[in-house]
C-alpha cells in the first residue's frame, strides 16, 4: 500500500512537472509545431573552437558572392573570440561592470528596470583586449577616438514569465564591449507593478510596446538629448521579439508613420522570436489547412475555459502547485544543453514573481487576451521601416517552444537567405534562450552590433 501510494505521488508530481514544462512551453514562445525535415544540422554550436576552421572553410566558399556588408559581418561574426562570460553569468575577464537599479513610472505603476555598464577604469584597460585587436583588424578603420566614442543603448527585452534575470549573460557581455544596457521587466511580470482590469490595464503586445518606447524617450533619449549618443538597438527574446518589433514600427501607436522613421531605433536583435502574445496566433499560419483551424481553435477555447480563463483555478496552481523544484524541472528542458545554468537565483526569479496577487489575472489576460500580429504581418504591413532596418536573428535549433522549423523560424531563415537583406540569422546549438544558455552565442551579437556602429561612423 505504501509503495502504492508512492508511485502515485511520483507519477502525480511528474504529471504537474510536464504540464508546468508545457505552460511555459507556451507561454514563452507559443509554438512547438514543427516542419520534418526542414532545419538546418542541429550541430552548429556557437563558436566553439572545434568548429571554429570549418565555419571559416564554409564562410570562404561564400565570399566570392556576398555583397561587401555581408562580407564584413560574416567574418567579424566568425572569427571572433569566445566571450568570457562564465557559468555563473558573471564576467571573468579584468573588465567589471555595474548593474544600476532604475525606478520609473509607466501610466502612474511602478515598473522595475536596469542599467548596466562598464566601469570607468576597466573600460581603459579593455581598449587593447583581443576582441577589440580583431575587430580593429577586420573592420575599416575610424578616427573616433574613445574619449570621444558615441554610446549605443541597448534594451533588452524578456519573454514571458522572465525577467531581467536571465539577460544576466548577454547584460556582461554588452556592457564589457562599452554599450550602455538597459533591461526592463514589463508591466506585470518579474518586479514590476501587476494590475488588472480593476485597474483600467488590458495586457496586450501595444500595451508593452508603449511602455518601452515610453522608457526609450523618458530615460535614454530624453537624458541625452544633447549626449554623444548613436540611437537605439532593441533586443528581444520570445515575446519579447514581437514587442521590438512592434515599437520599432510604430504598430502600437496605431499611426501611418513608424517610429522607426524618427531615427531613435537604429536595429533589433531577436533571439528565437516568438509569434505572438499567445498561441492564438498559430491560427493565422496560412499552411494550416481549414480543418486544421478548426480543431486548434477549438482545443484553445477549451483550454481558456477549463485552465487560463479560469482565474481561481489558476490561482491555485500557482499557490499550491508551483514550487521552486517543479519550475527548475521546467526551466530545464529549455536549458536543454545547459541544465547547470538553472541555478537558484534563475529559478527564483520565476518563482518570486509568480507568488505576487497579481499574477493570477495577469496569466489569465496573457492566455486569452487578443494575441496581437505576427512578426510576418508586422513586416508586411511596415515594409519602409523594416525593409532596411537592420535585424540580427540568433536562434536556438533545439527549441520545442519556437522551433526553427516553425513559421517565424522559416519565415527569417528566408530573409537572411535574401541577397543584400538587413536580416542576418545565425544558428547555435541551443533551445528557447540560447543567450544564457550558451553564452557565447552573443558574441555573433556583438559582431553585429559592432557593424551597426562602423557603418554609421562611415556614413
Amino acid at each position: 500500500e505504501h509503495r502504492e501510494m508512492s508511485y502515485f505521488m511520483s507519477r502525480r508530481r511528474l504529471l504537474i512537472t510536464a504540464w508546468i514544462a508545457s505552460s511555459l512551453g507556451c507561454a514563452f514562445g507559443f509554438s512547438s509545431r514543427g516542419l520534418p525535415g526542414s532545419c538546418r544540422s542541429s550541430d552548429s554550436s556557437c563558436f566553439t573552437p572545434c568548429q571554429q576552421q570549418r565555419k571559416r572553410q564554409e564562410l570562404r566558399k561564400r565570399l566570392a558572392e556576398s555583397s561587401p556588408a555581408i562580407r564584413k559581418f560574416e567574418l567579424a561574426a566568425l572569427e571572433i573570440p569566445s566571450s568570457s562570460v562564465g557559468d555563473s553569468g558573471t564576467s571573468s575577464s579584468t573588465a567589471e561592470t555595474t548593474t544600476t537599479p532604475v525606478p520609473w513610472t509607466f501610466r502612474g505603476f511602478d515598473c522595475y528596470a536596469e542599467v548596466t555598464t562598464i566601469n570607468a577604469k576597466a573600460g581603459e584597460e579593455s581598449n587593447s583586449s583581443p576582441w577589440d585587436t580583431l575587430m580593429s583588424s577586420l573592420l575599416p578603420k575610424t578616427t573616433t577616438t574613445s574619449s570621444s566614442k558615441a554610446v549605443t543603448d541597448i534594451v533588452l527585452i524578456h519573454g514571458f514569465g522572465c525577467s531581467t534575470t536571465y539577460w544576466r549573460a548577454a547584460k556582461a557581455a554588452f556592457a564589457q564591449a562599452g554599450y550602455t544596457v538597459h533591461a526592463l521587466d514589463l508591466m506585470g511580470q518579474g518586479q514590476s507593478a501587476k494590475p488588472g482590469r480593476a485597474d483600467g490595464v488590458e495586457y496586450s503586445i501595444d500595451l508593452w510596446a508603449n511602455l518601452v518606447d515610453d522608457y526609450v524617450q523618458q530615460l535614454i533619449i530624453g537624458k541625452n538629448r544633447n549626449g554623444n549618443k548613436k540611437g537605439v538597438v532593441l533586443m528581444g527574446n520570445s515575446l519579447g521579439s514581437v514587442v521590438a518589433l512592434s515599437v520599432a514600427t510604430g504598430d502600437f501607436l496605431n499611426a501611418t508613420a513608424p517610429a522607426a522613421m524618427n531615427g531613435n531605433y537604429k536595429g533589433l536583435g531577436l533571439y528565437n522570436c516568438g509569434v505572438g502574445m499567445n498561441s492564438r496566433n498559430l491560427l493565422k499560419d496560412p499552411t494550416l489547412a481549414l480543418w486544421q483551424v478548426s480543431v486548434f481553435a477549438f482545443l484553445f477555447d477549451a483550454l481558456d475555459t477549463l485552465i487560463f480563463g479560469n482565474r481561481p483555478f489558476i490561482t491555485y496552481l500557482l499557490q499550491e502547485v508551483v514550487t521552486p523544484e517543479l519550475l527548475s524541472n521546467a526551466l530545464k528542458g529549455l536549458y536543454p544543453n545547459g541544465p547547470q545554468r538553472v541555478d537558484d537565483i534563475l529559478v527564483q526569479s520565476f518563482y518570486q514573481p509568480s507568488q505576487d496577487p497579481g499574477s493570477p489575472e495577469c496569466l489569465n489576460q496573457i492566455y486569452t487576451n487578443d494575441a496581437g500580429r505576427t512578426p510576418q504581418e508586422l513586416h508586411q504591413k511596415y515594409p519602409a521601416a523594416l525593409q532596411n532596418m537592420p535585424i540580427h536573428v540568433v536562434w536556438g535549433t533545439q527549441d520545442t517552444v519556437t522551433p526553427l522549423a516553425g513559421p517565424v523560424g522559416q519565415f527569417y531563415r528566408g530573409l537572411a537567405d535574401g541577397k543584400n537583406s538587413p536580416v542576418s540569422m545565425v544558428e547555435v546549438n541551443a533551445g528557447h534562450i540560447p543567450f544564457d544558455e550558451v553564452p557565447d552565442c552573443n558574441d555573433s551579437m556583438l559582431a553585429w552590433l559592432k557593424g551597426l556602429d562602423d557603418d554609421e561612423t562611415a556614413s
